[in-house]
């Protein structure tokens, strides 16, 4: 049987020091800058270091996340942290961006590098790129089953890191624009405000509609174990070191169990799981779907309920409840009716049988509110040297020069492009002057080809979608062929596994909104790979793609207008939520419910006004959306006498383009 990793989440020093004394294999953790979880309390470089020997002479490995986007500026900022965790003997790296990844590689062979989950490796053909690009490990997304994850190991040989425990997205991570679009501050940046775990309304409806539980699949680990998983790991660098010793010690326990004891094991580890003061568990689709994924009555990790205030007395309230409570245990209370909870650390507590009174002090409370621990009282950390007040280190005296990228294409772009989603746009679309692109779907894939060989149209091109699952490869497989025979050979893709799908094909291809290239290194590494043009992000902000025309004017392609999907899900919404209209105080959206989840604004992003300055920049090429509208005479009329002459709409939805994406 594989033994396997135990990887466990330090997003503090007490985390840390928590993960290595529970038995843990490995740590993951980031520094001050570009990782994930920017609200973590993260390390300083120094810290790296001595963490990094600390963690060795305990046979601990640490893998530091830089598992962001980043912006063309920020490359010299890159290059120092890739230089620092190369210098501390990290051993490896967690990255999203690719430009990051070839970065690394160039300067700082000898790192290793894991394609985090942000990458969004769902298939065993993403498993397979990401092994010739370079990448030593995969974080497989969180939304695979145990089938799939099997099939992906018995057809790759790259190690795979899985997730067992903690937080859930609802959306597929690496696709979530939805903190993004609201406010500008990205997940995929490190800067994700949660808008999941808002109150929405839905038809009057209010609730948490889109915060899912949190998943745990401890039930499982003995068939992982089976199928050469390299390494389990546990969600939680927000989350307490209480939380961090509990978790190690319970998966551990079962990562070290034999067959015969495994049993016995389970019931303990589940025992200990259960105080890990976080929400409800699911296993997702680990197992079977599970369509019982979303709380919404729950906002947040509220922690392990106790039970309701029976009485207030002066500054102290009664709570009655079977479990164990001490000073220096910290609980949550939570007012309902205003949506609204504290954090109280217990000072004073007298128990009486199951009842307990706690002294409060400079908090409003009322019988009823509802009461959660959410961790265990701080037991004392001893550390073996002084991680805090440590000298700079000494810095590498060989100065980097960074060489300037080298994308020699200047592919011929049609001045515009109109991506449509229903096929029947194309009867209002074909004597435009435009380039038509069809977004392909397992929905709608014989659909299309039904029509183009009843049309016989000669100049199309075909856009991929982000997530496609293992058992519909082979369908894009013979979609591929079906277009090559007909002479159709220009596609744009949204996720790395796709370059393997087109491996060795006569082909031009254009990285999708998804196939981010926020720098120009992301873009010479994707060239490399046969990416000939690059369509930019929605999210992106002019003035990152100011520094990126500078050296890739004539390879970009900007929608000016269109519903950009914000949110793309495999997590089945409950019926209030399918179709709908959801609402928080500033916001609306619409969810569109099919095979995947899809969330849009409400109303379509609008760049007109920004065509000449891109025009200035030498931007030659641009596109107009028109998915998920209904085909309509008028509004493309309308639109495109607006496109051609560069007239002025009034819009407030512009996206990050103004406002700098965080």
């Amino acid at each position: 049987m594989n033994k396997i990793e135990l990887l466990a989440p330090s997003g503090n020093l007490e985390s840390f020091i928590s993960a290595v004394s529970a038995g843990a294999d490995a740590v993951y953790l980031g520094l001050k800058d570009f990782n994930a979880r920017a609200k973590a309390k993260n390390f300083s470089y120094q810290q790296l270091n001595e963490i990094c020997n600390y963690a060795h002479k305990n046979n601990v490995k640490v893998f530091v996340a830089l598992n962001t986007l980043i912006k063309n500026s920020e490359i010299n900022s890159i290059l120092k942290i890739l230089e620092n965790i190369h210098l501390s003997k990290a051993d490896a790296v967690i990255v999203q961006d690719l430009g990051v990844a070839y970065l690394s590689q160039k300067y700082f062979p000898q790192l290793n590098i894991h394609a985090s989950t942000q990458l969004t490796i769902h298939n065993s053909y993403g498993a397979k790129q990401a092994q010739q690009m370079g990448f030593k490990r995969v974080v497989l997304a969180r939304e695979l089953s145990f089938e799939e994850i099997k099939f992906i190991k018995s057809n790759s040989n790259i190690e795979l890191e899985i997730f067992c425990h903690g937080a859930l997205c609802f959306c597929i991570s690496g696709l979530c624009l939805f903190s993004s679009f609201i406010g500008g501050y990205s997940g995929n940046r490190g800067h994700c405000s949660q808008p999941c775990r808002r109150l929405w309304t839905v038809d009057n409806k209010k609730g948490y509609f889109l915060s899912p539980k949190d998943f745990q699949i401890a039930d499982y680990i003995n068939k992982i174990k089976d199928i050469g998983i390299t390494s389990l790991k546990i969600e939680g660098r927000l989350k307490s070191p209480d939380y961090v010793s509990k978790t190690v010690k319970a998966y551990k326990l079962l990562i070290n169990s034999t067959k015969e004891d495994y049993p016995y094991n389970l019931k303990q580890a589940k025992e200990i799981l259960f105080f890990d003061y976080a929400r409800q568990k699911t296993t997702f689709n680990f197992d079977i779907k599970n369509e019982n994924i979303f709380e919404p009555q729950k906002s947040k990790n509220l922690g392990l309920f106790l039970g309701n205030i029976e009485e207030k007395q002066n500054n102290n309230f009664i709570l009655k409840t079977n479990y164990d409570l001490s000073i220096g245990d910290i609980i949550r209370i939570v007012d309902n009716k205003k949506d609204k909870s504290f954090i109280l650390k217990i000072k004073n507590i007298i128990k009486e049988c199951n009842l307990y009174k706690i002294n409060f002090e400079n908090l409003y409370l009322e019988k009823g509110f509802e009461i959660y621990k959410i961790s265990d009282a701080k037991t004392n950390i001893k550390y073996e040297k002084n991680f805090e007040n440590l000298k700079e280190l000494p810095q590498s005296k060989q100065k980097i020069k960074i060489s300037h990228p080298r994308i020699n294409c200047n592919v011929n772009l049609p001045k515009l492009f109109l991506r449509i989603n229903d096929i029947k746009w194309f009867a209002l679309v074909k004597n435009i002057n435009a380039s038509v692109v069809i977004k392909i779907s397992k929905n709608n894939i014989n659909d299309i080809k039904n029509f183009i060989l009843q049309n016989k149209i000669k100049d199309l091109y075909f856009e991929f979608p982000s997530y496609i699952d293992e058992q519909d490869i082979k369908s894009y497989e013979k979609f591929i062929s079906f277009c090559i025979n007909n002479n159709y050979t220009s596609f744009f893709i949204n996720n790395i596994s796709q370059l393997y799908l087109f491996k060795n094909k006569k082909v031009i291809l254009y990285a999708g909104q998804f196939l981010y290239t926020l720098n120009i290194y992301s873009a010479e590494f994707l060239y490399k790979y046969n990416i000939k043009s690059f369509v930019v992000s929605w999210e992106d902000d002019l003035y990152n793609i100011t520094d990126l025309s500078k050296v890739l004017k004539k390879n970009l392609i900007i929608y000016l207008s269109g519903f950009p999907e914000i949110v793309i899900s495999k997590m089945k919404f409950i019926k209030d939520v399918c179709n709908k209209n959801i609402k928080s105080n500033k916001d609306e959206f619409k969810v569109i419910s099919q095979y995947l989840n899809i969330i849009i604004p409400k109303y379509p992003v609008n760049l007109f006004g920004f065509k000449n300055k891109l025009l200035s920049m030498g931007i030659k090429s641009f596109g107009i959306d028109l998915s998920y509208i209904n085909p309509n005479t008028n509004y493309l009329n309308q639109i495109l006498t607006v496109f051609n002459n560069n007239l002025y709409i009034n819009s407030t939805n512009k996206f990050n383009f103004e406002r700098q994406l965080k």
